[in-house]
């Protein structure tokens, strides 16, 4: 229902958002564009979430192949050239011109503080969200054509202390505001629970930058830290900030990852590390591996045809992990053998599709009438994109408790951040099997990971396990695996691509190709640059 919503938004606004003479954000004037005083805040702050969860959800698909939750058919220069964030940039400057007229419409009227403040959050969110994947981004200057056709360049550091400076004004909005906001499709208006993500949403800023606390006037990191750690945080999975998509097929309102493995046959594959990692890493099977992934066949890909084509290839790693798990090792470029029904494909955490009982069922025909009697059914791309969740607030808290020695107890955390994951995914969609996971087998996962981290030699082994939990638990948003790979080298193991044993691992992407030629401030940048939170050494991650 909320990609509905955005549609009727669109009705209205087609003046304001569609025209021709703003696509990609040409910064050229738009006669028709709405002036803050015609507005209406509800709409805008509606248009503002779609966009929101619309830019997130690509941005992560974006980041999937890179670290190898799907598998990259290509090399990352192939995947992160300067077409691939044309249509995310546009939205991200669609999004900072209603986010801008938001906050001038509150300017002088108090019943709009609640608005602002989530209008704030929410821009703050995308903001960061665009800096950590490119770095300098035009923001101060951008929207305002008529004075500044070529917007430049603001600074990275200087924008994240723009956005914990908001942050802080947003809770204290959000305490002063009188009047309530109709159109919260996150929270349904619940301002404790909005202050709960402004909290955690400043404390993954300070972890993300903690090797650069100074580039953001942060002198003590610690104390900062353990400030928030008093404060109410997304400790309970009643306060995860995420959206929830609908079984809805017209307009469009399913899962992306459900759109791409059930609508129609699966074009891509599930990365064969990440699935040897769920099913062979440990002596036990990770206990989300039947709600994470689906598989169509139990075809060997050995008995053939269709074959994998990497069958006796020395240079690759896995080719097949076993028990029906088909997908591709990280960098494999044989692909379109018409095997897309035999593929695994996503299943029923966060997609929405069904929950994994061995019913060797194409994914687009998984519904009834089709499946197995019995059977758990296809929920329809009524998944969720997981944004911001109780277990990776933990996962960061376990972090910062290890290498900077803020409160809390580092396994503690990690533990209760496994448990959240595993009881966030267990229960989603209330799944009725024989093959559900079992107290008995999460216990035992747990009591594995404890026993690992216990006697790892280093706080940098110990780390490493913390952000392979991590890395596992944040299945549906890469954004957060590919920052803190960027940031510590951990998973320490994720595969190198089987062609090149030293790729060139892209630090940032490049920006958009039509921004740079439409705006002679901004000068292509290369995909070694670095954001100025990460120090790391060049060539420390591949």
């Amino acid at each position: 229902m909320k990609k509905i919503i955005k549609y009727i938004i669109l009705l209205v606004f087609s003046v304001t958002l569609s025209t021709c003479d703003t696509t990609e954000f040409d910064f050229q004037e738009n006669p028709n564009f709405l002036t803050p005083d015609s507005a209406n805040p509800e709409s805008l702050l509606n248009e503002l979430q779609y966009l929101f969860q619309d830019f997130m959800s690509d941005m992560i698909v974006n980041t999937d192949d890179v670290m190898r939750y799907e598998a990259m058919t290509g090399s990352y220069r192939d995947i992160v050239d300067v077409n691939a964030l044309n249509s995310e940039w546009e939205r991200f400057y669609e999004a900072l011109n209603i986010s801008k007229t938001i906050s001038k419409l509150a300017k002088d009227n108090d019943q709009l503080k609640y608005h602002n403040a989530i209008n704030k959050l929410l821009m703050g969110y995308l903001t960061i969200t665009l800096v950590d994947y490119v770095g300098d981004i035009p923001y101060e200057q951008a929207g305002n054509p008529l004075e500044y056709s070529n917007p430049k360049l603001d600074s990275s550091s200087d924008l994240y202390k723009m956005v914990l400076n908001d942050i802080d004004q947003a809770i204290v909005d959000i305490d002063a505001s009188t009047f309530n906001v109709a159109s919260d499709l996150f929270y349904g208006g619940d301002k404790a629970k909005w202050k709960a993500f402004a909290n955690s949403f400043k404390l993954r800023m300070l972890v993300q930058a903690r090797l650069a606390a100074s580039d953001i006037n942060v002198t003590n990191l610690n104390s900062e830290i353990n400030t928030l750690l008093s404060k109410d945080l997304i400790d309970n999975a009643s306060e995860d900030f995420e959206w929830k998509y609908a079984a809805v097929e017209e307009p469009e309102s399913r899962h992306p990852y459900f759109q791409r493995g059930y609508v129609s046959s699966f074009s891509q594959y599930i990365g064969n590390q990440f699935m040897w990692m769920l099913k062979d890493s440990k002596p036990m099977r990770d206990p989300r591996i039947r709600y994470y992934l689906y598989r169509q066949s139990n075809r060997n890909p050995f008995s053939g045809p269709p074959y994998l084509a990497c069958q006796g290839d020395p240079a690759v790693d896995y080719c097949y992990v076993g028990d029906q798990y088909w997908g591709l090792d990280h960098g494999e470029t044989r692909t379109g053998r018409g095997d897309n029904l035999f593929r695994t494909v996503y299943g029923l955490y966060p997609a929405g599709g069904v929950f994994d009982e061995n019913q060797f069922v194409g994914a687009p025909s998984t519904s009834a009438p089709n499946q197995p009697s019995g059977t758990s059914p296809n929920i329809g791309g009524a998944g969720i994109l997981p944004i911001l969740t109780s277990s990776h607030i933990k996962f960061l808290k376990a972090e910062a408790a290890l290498i900077l020695g803020t409160n809390g107890t580092p396994l503690t955390l990690l533990e209760e951040a496994i448990r959240d994951s595993m009881t966030k995914v267990l229960n989603f969609s209330n799944v009725t099997s024989a093959l559900v996971a079992t107290s008995v087998e999460v216990e035992n996962y747990i009591t594995e990971v404890k026993n690992n981290y216990n006697a790892a030699a280093t706080n940098n082994d110990k780390l490493n396990i913390i952000l392979t939990e991590a890395y596992i638990a944040t299945f549906g948003n890469s954004i957060e695996a590919y920052n803190a790979y960027r940031r510590t080298g951990f998973p320490s193991n994720l595969q190198i691509t089987i062609d090149d044993d030293n790729p060139t691992f892209p630090r940032t992407f490049l920006y958009s190709r039509t921004a740079v030629e439409r705006n002679s401030s901004l000068n292509q940048k290369l995909i070694t640059d670095k954001v100025f939170w990460d120090k790391n050494p060049d060539g420390f991650i591949k």
